[in-house]
């Protein structure tokens, strides 16, 4: 499972390749965030995704801690980027949880802290 999810994260986050989602994700695909709970396609998934690199230049993202239990995986990760709007340096720290079954990710819970690194 921890495979999956480093998957997800070096494909999906580093490469930006958005055939990962294809390869990684159910569908449908349960998200819940701040913005709330959401069950998306792979296609909604995909949109969503690569409407948010239009937020960061040249962002990298690390995986910083990683905890598997039973069929979730915790991921704590750090992204830093330029941002396009200021032209500033930024870091996100996100808290994910990953629901895996059957070879695939099928839900997720996330928190992302904007401004906060925690390496």
């Amino acid at each position: 499972m921890t495979g999956i999810v480093r998957r997800y994260w070096d494909g999906l986050w580093n490469r930006r390749e958005l055939g990962v989602i294809d390869e990684l994700i159910g569908e449908p695909y349960v998200r819940h965030s701040s913005t709330g709970t959401r069950s998306l396609t792979r296609a909604e998934f995909k949109r969503e995704v690569a409407n948010s690199w239009q937020l960061l230049h040249d962002p990298a993202t690390t995986v910083d801690d990683q905890v598997t239990a039973e069929d979730r995986v915790w991921t704590r990760a750090t992204t830093t980027g330029v941002n396009l709007d200021t032209g500033d340096t930024s870091v996100v720290t996100w808290l994910v949880v990953h629901r895996v079954a059957d070879g695939r990710i099928v839900e997720s819970w996330s928190a992302t802290l904007p401004g906060v690194d925690w390496r």
